[in-house]
């Protein structure tokens, strides 16, 4: 069941809005099954929902892992994910006929529906479900996530907010709230009368309360850290002055994505933090600390953003681009190269 974008920013050098947004985390606060066996033949029925859209949900991806790559869902195979899905939306609709005030099935269906690709009739639940009980978090959170992606988002702001008022101690609600408010400077400059570099400060405390929270998280650690692209140095009078506001930046940003490497698990984790490592330490003028980091990466998905590093790293220095000889030089014998012969 889907809930609200996990506020994850991409390991490589993006700042496509809609890229970043587009990771989604799973949060099931309200709905999920509950730690004690109940009785209520109510809560009994509606567990057992749960549990089938859960088993329709793992079936039709297991269906959709097994195509060949490339392949496209063939009209039988439609068919199949669409009489399962159609089970589970009956089950739905037929027990909120029963229990129309029941809100936390209302959060579920919702959530299925999201699923299914069905986003408008996704966020009309999760509205009811929010009208029917606004003391519920979760609710607040699945509507900001929306609205932070699809828009209006000048809603996602408020909606995260209260979702934080009423859960305090959610790291992530204070992790997804920071994320937009970074993403979004423009709307939120509006929305809290700030300036941007304001809303950079702003972003980084909704992002200390989610680290207070959840300290050895990756994934929030690098969104602190991608925040540092951002930030200006402080206003200078002179060149020297100039020169160490500027080093200041460069240096709190090498210290947030240095954090980020020491709290990541994967090779591919590492290898992203190294990118932005390298990158730092060229605008930072220091060669060899940003060759060391470009050698260590190895991973093909990072070879895009690699290339465009090493380039930037060549030009800074003023060195030819790789494959192209020095100003000058010519071949061993001080000649010309040769035109390629064609051969028969």
């Amino acid at each position: 069941m889907s809930d609200v974008l996990a506020g994850a920013l991409s390991l490589l050098l993006a700042t496509n809005k809609t890229a970043l947004l587009s990771t989604a985390l799973v949060e099931r606060a309200g709905i999920a099954a509950p730690a004690v066996t109940t009785n209520d033949p109510v809560e009994v029925e509606f567990q057992a929902i749960l549990r089938l859209d859960d088993q329709v949900g793992d079936e039709v991806e297991r269906w959709l892992d097994a195509l060949p790559d490339g392949a496209e869902v063939g009209a039988e195979l439609k068919a199949k994910i669409d009489r399962r899905h159609d089970e589970v939306r009956g089950r739905y609709t037929t027990f909120l006929e029963k229990h129309p005030g029941h809100a936390r099935a209302v959060i579920a269906y919702g959530s299925f529906l999201g699923d299914i690709g069905d986003e408008f009739a996704m966020v009309d639940q999760w509205e009811k479900a929010r009208a029917m009980d606004p003391s519920n978090p979760a609710v607040w959170n699945n509507l900001a996530g929306h609205y932070a992606h699809r828009g209006p988002i000048e809603k996602a702001f408020p909606y995260f907010e209260k979702a934080i008022e009423l859960k305090p101690t959610e790291a992530q609600y204070w992790h997804s709230l920071g994320t937009v408010t970074y993403l979004f400077r423009r709307d939120a400059e509006k929305y809290y009368g700030l300036d941007e570099q304001g809303v950079f400060r702003k972003a980084f405390e909704f992002y200390a309360k989610a680290t207070a929270l959840r300290p050895l998280d990756f994934k929030l650690a690098s969104d602190v850290a991608q925040t540092w692209y951002g930030v200006k140095p402080a206003p200078a009078t002179n060149a020297v002055e100039r020169k160490a506001a500027d080093l200041a930046v460069i240096e709190s940003g090498l210290g947030a994505w240095t954090n980020a490497m020491r709290l990541a698990t994967l090779d591919e984790e590492r290898e992203g933090v190294r990118l932005h490592l390298a990158r730092w330490q060229i605008k930072a003028g220091r060669w060899a600390e940003a060759r060391t980091h470009l050698d260590a990466v190895t991973n093909a998905v990072h070879s895009v953003v690699k290339v465009r590093l090493e380039r930037t790293w060549r030009e800074k220095q003023g060195l030819p681009p790789l494959g192209v000889p020095p100003a000058g030089s010519g071949s061993p014998e001080g000649k010309a190269p040769s035109a390629p012969v064609d051969r028969p």
